[in-house]
């Protein structure tokens, strides 16, 4: 069963703190991870895309981690600013194959 899971919940930090939100999965075989940012009423906005072989990948005040192995990653932000507010969403995506 492919599952995606997010955390935390909801996070609540002081301005100009780094944090870190987490996503585990069991999506099998996997084809790439996305982190997206979106705001309250507006549609998501792609901050990073991760395939298999890559461990990090950063944009500007975002930086995401891949452990393919463990199936874990990680968005960190650094100095936290108020425009930062918004969700954050973590989408696997899974390697499809055509049978013959």
């Amino acid at each position: 069963k492919n599952q995606v899971e997010q955390s935390p919940q909801s996070l609540i930090i002081l301005e100009g703190k780094n944090c870190t939100l987490q996503c585990n999965y069991t999506v099998s075989p996997f084809n790439n991870l996305r982190w997206y940012k979106q705001d309250t009423g507006r549609g998501p906005v792609s901050l990073t895309i991760m395939t298999f072989s890559e461990n990090t990948k950063s944009n500007g005040r975002y930086t995401a981690t891949l452990d393919a192995d463990t199936k874990k990653s990680s968005l960190h932000i650094t100095a936290s600013q108020l425009s930062d507010s918004a969700s954050y969403i973590c989408v696997v995506s899974a390697l499809c194959s055509t049978g013959t």
